[in-house]
């Protein structure tokens, strides 16, 4: 009897490999937007999601058609090595930025998170091994970084700050999830 194994002529042209670049403003993969800066550690995209089963009398068990989506949040947490001060305010939403004095600005924040606040879009775009098009994308709409803001500094080690991006919706569309893949169709 021969092994069984999901390996094919075609499972290594397949792969998405490596960390990815995190953009905002992406539009398309030859003009991906405004490149948000290095990371380390990588990167990861995910949707988490609850399956409500509306159970009935009389089915003993799950029924299809009987599942619907209740909640839905596309999430992308990004390791940033680099840090700039447009990318600290994108960390911290309500934040401002002023000049300190000629060499140093000076990031403050109020607590009331504006509209203006949320990133119309940050995308990871990552790349596939062995295709023609070779890169696939994971978008988050109107998302804005919700976790916490944490830099340990180590000796003989570069800070790294992680940051959790969360998308939301449109409030005139809550029907569509404010996230997209984008795939190669090759």
């Amino acid at each position: 009897m021969g092994r069984h194994h999901g390996v094919s002529a075609d499972t290594y042209n397949n792969m998405i490999i490596d960390s990815g670049a995190v953009y905002v403003g992406f539009t398309d993969f030859s003009s991906p937007g405004t490149l948000l800066g290095a990371t380390r550690g990588g990167n990861s995209f995910s949707i988490e999601q609850e399956v409500r089963e509306m159970e009935a009398d009389g089915a003993h068990s799950p029924t299809k058609g009987s599942r619907r989506i209740t909640r839905s949040v596309g999430k992308l947490t990004v390791n940033f090595l680099e840090h700039t001060l447009t990318q600290l305010k994108y960390v911290l939403p309500a934040s401002v930025s002023a000049a300190f004095d000629t060499d140093w600005d000076a990031i403050t924040r109020d607590t009331q998170i504006a509209l203006g606040d949320y990133l119309s879009d940050i995308t990871l775009v990552g790349e596939i091994s062995g295709t023609t098009a070779g890169a696939c994308a994971f978008k988050l709409t109107n998302a804005l970084s919700d976790g916490n803001l944490e830099l340990s500094l180590t000796d003989k080690e570069e800070g790294v700050i992680a940051v959790t991006f969360t998308a939301h919706q449109d409030p005139t569309d809550l029907d569509t999830e404010p996230w997209t893949m984008y795939w190669p169709n090759t």
